[in-house]
């Protein structure tokens, strides 16, 4: 069975893109092993140093440092209150507002302050990247493309923002047919976040299935922040075959693929590709 990965955010490594594509592909090779996925040709597209703000390289991220849209995004992903447009509101208000929220965050999570925000400054800043109608959504789009028509995978597993480029990139892409996409932790049905801002556009208020995909099943943990709202994608999205809650993250790790990849639930998807039966559990 061959595997096409599509990774998620936070992960810009040292290196050449040819060796770190490299590295993950085996790092999720293992990782789908541990669940009782073996003998897979995995292979992984890294496109993180396509999204590298030449201006934000550092690792120390605070919400202080955000543009106000990137505010607005998380302002948008929080959703626990009515915030003001954007144009009425004074940027540290704004971020006071953020960090109110980001504190009743970490709390529920017993997690690191530092680390949540670090996450929650690095997701705004690499979704928004991507999701400008620029050079950067444009290179990235050209490099998954190039994976899954080489790779020529039996099954596409986007994880986070990588579910956002691989339902973009497989709406165009017409030279190869994918017989089941997974997604794991996605944020795809997020509104205004990231909905209303899909190309194609949704349609009076859905989305559905790329065109070269024959099946799409979604996997979240009810407890991740980005796969919010529950049960969004089979909600917002046309054919939708399955998704399922997938309770396998703890504390700050919520969002983290190492454990989607581990899971039994994505094990028995993949089983049924295995197996020809592609009915999934």
């Amino acid at each position: 069975m061959k595997v096409l990965g599509i990774h998620g955010i936070g992960n810009l490594r040292d290196g050449k893109e040819p060796e770190i594509a490299v590295q993950m592909s085996e790092l999720w090779a293992r990782y789908l092993a541990e669940g009782g996925t073996t003998g897979s040709d995995v292979r992984v597209a890294y496109y993180a140093d396509l999204l590298a703000d030449a201006g934000h390289q550092g690792e120390d991220g605070r919400l202080e440092d955000l543009t106000e849209s990137e505010s607005q995004f998380l302002a948008d992903l929080f959703d626990q209150q009515e915030l003001p447009e954007p144009a009425g509101v004074a940027q540290g208000w704004l971020t006071f507002l953020l960090r109110t929220q980001l504190q009743d965050i970490v709390a529920s999570k017993a997690c690191s302050p530092g680390v949540m925000e670090w996450f929650m400054v690095r997701l705004a800043r690499e979704v928004c990247l991507y999701l400008q109608p620029a050079a950067a959504r444009e290179a990235v789009q050209e490099r998954v493309r190039e994976a899954i028509v080489a790779h020529q995978p039996d099954v596409v597993i986007a994880h986070s923002l990588g579910s956002v480029i691989a339902y973009e990139v497989l709406h165009d892409c017409l030279d190869v047919q994918v017989p089941l996409l997974i997604t794991l932790g996605s944020p795809l049905a997020m509104p205004k976040a990231v909905f209303h801002r899909l190309t194609p556009s949704p349609d009076n208020g859905r989305g559905e299935k790329p065109r070269a995909v024959h099946r799409w099943a979604n996997l979240a943990d009810p407890g991740d922040l980005i796969a919010l709202p529950v049960k969004g994608i089979s909600r917002r999205f046309d054919g939708v075959e399955s998704d399922e809650h997938c309770s396998v993250h703890q504390t700050y790790r919520f969002h983290h693929v190492e454990q989607y990849l581990k899971s039994d639930k994505l094990a028995r998807l993949l089983a049924g590709v295995h197996t020809g039966d592609e009915q999934p559990a």
